[in-house]
């Protein structure tokens, strides 16, 4: 994958309400599936990739942890309310 796959991919879904639909109700495997019947080369470390870079700048050491740690169960994904929160 390349950061311009990815980016191309995000462009894409801000463009089109039926993939940010999609996202909504996917989790990681889910998503990156998505991005793939759109045509874009996105993975699952994809997605965990840019949301590390995208929040580590504001986030704490502790908070940093809690990230090592995995994602939450009860926690949503950021792809599912980024064009809606």
């Amino acid at each position: 994958m390349s950061a311009e796959q990815l980016n191309a991919f995000l462009r894409t879904v801000a463009a089109d309400v039926s993939l940010q639909e999609q996202l909504r109700s996917s989790d990681a495997i889910a998503a990156a599936a998505v991005a793939v019947r759109a045509g874009f080369d996105v993975t699952v470390a994809d997605l965990t990739r840019y949301k590390a870079r995208a929040t580590t700048w504001q986030l704490s050491d502790d908070e940093l942890a809690v990230v090592a740690a995995w994602q939450p169960n009860h926690q949503t994904y950021w792809w599912q309310c980024i064009w809606d929160c």
